[in-house]
């Protein structure tokens, strides 16, 4: 008899960020709890299992309320009755208690013009209801859960906290076709992450960068929107700045490896995965002291006041300059990665959610 159901609607989406953590800690909690429990993920119709995720094999719950919120509402939770369903993307079916839900961040309360005024309302009023019915509540900082915690999400009683693992990053072959297509070499260029939110504070980046660095290095922006859409937020990238548009994870992992460093200006994260990405393979970090950027990076990267242009620009030139320092960070940096493996995650993961079966008596 099933005793665990994973709520598997994000294998109808693209399975990056949240998606992707959601596949991995599923993985996980299968691999350890499946010893002691029937686990099964439960999926809707239609749902197209990537094919390094195989091993899910998810089992399919048709239902009339089609495959997006009105399956997770309603059709998952009849399908789940009995069992202890565990939610990774933030939301859970109201009609189950019975839960467990992961809630990685206070996004929505902390930046909501950054999101679709129907996605913050949303999780404005789901969320704290979400967590009220659930009977853990999983995050993925200490940050985060002081985050939640304050915003009224949940009760600190119901909190617990579980890192994200990192090194997925490792099982991507570098694909250096990319750096070829740029025109890129080793060292010669710095590397962030491509977003016009706000909180994500590329603008802090581009103005560290505003006039040109000694050695000539370039600003790598992966990922994200066209340059265009920066100068239409009134943000102005330096000249020369390359604007990769859409990379796969084995393209990134090659531009993590050849970069001189990584910028991660955040002005808040609930955990922030690209920077122990970078770790992993061997980059030197520059991050906002920000959010869990601190818990999460600790001194393995070089924290700058977050929205300091000129504090940026000045730890960026302290590791191109300093080659002792900058390899004493990458050693530190592969350190603190290696710390915050899927194994981990996996094993504090497995170690919460177990605890719960079998459920209490009367609740579904």
């Amino acid at each position: 008899m099933v005793a665990i159901t994973i709520n598997g609607k994000f294998l109808g989406a693209p399975l990056n960020g949240v998606h992707r953590t959601a596949a991995l800690y599923a993985r996980e909690l299968i691999r350890r709890a499946g010893e002691a429990h029937r686990v099964q993920v439960l999926a809707p119709q239609g749902a197209e299992v990537p094919a390094s995720f195989r091993d899910l094999a998810p089992s399919v719950a048709k239902g009339v309320f089609g495959t997006g919120q009105g399956w997770e509402m309603l059709t998952l939770p009849a399908r789940a009755r009995g069992h202890l369903l565990v939610n990774f993307c933030n939301l859970a079916p109201l009609a189950h208690g019975n839960s467990v839900v992961m809630i990685h961040d206070a996004q929505t309360f902390l930046y909501p013009d950054d999101y679709s005024g129907r996605q913050a309302r949303a999780y404005r009023v789901l969320l704290p209801r979400i967590a009220r019915r659930a009977r853990k509540i999983l995050t993925v900082s200490h940050f985060a859960r002081e985050s939640l915690i304050a915003h009224g999400i949940g009760a600190a009683t119901k909190i617990e906290v579980v890192h994200n693992g990192t090194n997925h990053i490792l099982a991507e072959a570098e694909d250096a076709s990319v750096l070829r297509r740029h025109g890129l070499l080793p060292g010669g260029y710095l590397l962030t992450i491509g977003s016009t939110k706000v909180y994500k504070n590329l603008r802090c980046v581009f103005d560290a960068m505003a006039s040109p660095l000694p050695g000539g290095q370039r600003l790598v922006v992966a990922g994200g929107p066209d340059e265009v859409d920066y100068r239409r937020a009134g943000w102005r990238p330096p000249e020369g700045t390359i604007f990769t548009g859409f990379v796969s994870d084995s393209e990134l992992r090659a531009l993590y490896g050849s970069a001189g460093a990584f910028v991660f200006p955040s002005l808040t994260e609930g955990f922030g995965l690209p920077p122990v990405e970078a770790m992993h393979c061997n980059t030197p970090v520059v991050a906002a002291r920000a959010g869990a950027m601190p818990e999460v990076c600790g001194d393995a990267a070089l924290l700058v006041e977050a929205d300091d242009p000129q504090a940026y620009r000045e730890a960026i030139l302290t590791l191109l300059e300093d080659t002792e320092l900058a390899e004493r960070q990458r050693s530190r940096g592969r350190h603190r990665a290696a710390a915050l493996s899927w194994e981990a995650a996996g094993s504090r993961l497995a170690e919460l959610v177990t605890a719960l079966v079998p459920a209490g008596p009367g609740r579904t």
